[in-house]
């Protein structure tokens, strides 16, 4: 039941790391944050968020390289 629990807490994340990587890539989103924070940290930011992306897609990414 633990790793359940476990594997649902990681699926969750992966999830929110997506869809939080779509809103950031989208125009409104952008005007937004960039009129907010700056440049300088809104562009640490969203490199912060893609990189967080891809960690939590890799073994998604991972196992599609593997299917023919």
């Amino acid at each position: 039941m633990k790793k359940l629990k476990k594997l649902l807490v990681l699926a969750c994340l992966c999830c929110a790391g997506y869809g939080l990587g779509m809103w950031v890539k989208t125009d409104k989103a952008r005007d937004t944050l960039f009129s907010l924070l700056g440049e300088d940290l809104y562009l640490a930011i969203q490199d912060k968020v893609y990189l967080l992306g891809d960690l939590l897609m890799w073994p998604i990414d991972f196992v599609r390289a593997l299917l023919p």
